[in-house]
């Protein structure tokens, strides 16, 4: 499945870099009672409730993030499974400034499921994961105006 968007935040981007490298910053934004942990310079793991029609469970993974330019760019590799299935994806994000105070995040990728989760379709999958994508976003976007005071 390939994902792909973008989001305009209301901050700057060295902030906004210093927060997507943040691990309690990234489980207060991603839905399902999320926990992080950083295990090493470019590296975290943890875990995740999530919920795709009647199929839910707990997915305990890992990502790494390579090829950094910050505070402009840089690569997301994912790894998770659980009792319902597995993940495994790769995107890029990229940052760009937007004017005085607005930083527009581009991101791209490819996520391959299977298992149970994967049983419920691709369309429902897909919205589900647009859906945690968006949450997620518009959370970090929250904590980017809070910690910037509307810089």
């Amino acid at each position: 499945m390939k994902i792909e968007g973008q989001y305009t935040f209301d901050g700057p981007r060295p902030i906004l870099w210093e927060l997507v490298r943040d691990p309690q910053v990234l489980a207060t934004c991603l839905p399902g009672s999320p926990s992080v942990r950083k295990t090493g310079e470019h590296e975290y793991e943890g875990e995740i409730a999530i919920r795709v029609g009647p199929i839910s469970g707990a997915f305990a993974g890992q990502l790494s993030v390579t090829n950094e330019v910050p505070p402009a760019s840089c690569t997301l590799t994912v790894e998770g499974k659980g009792k319902v299935g597995f993940v495994k994806g790769v995107g890029n994000i990229d940052m760009t400034d937007q004017g005085p105070g607005k930083t527009l995040m581009k991101y791209t990728g490819e996520v391959q499921i299977g298992g149970k989760v994967a049983s419920v379709g691709q369309r429902l999958f897909d919205s589900v994961s647009r859906g945690m994508i968006d949450q997620a976003l518009g959370k970090l976007n929250e904590t980017l105006q809070a910690r910037s005071g509307g810089r």
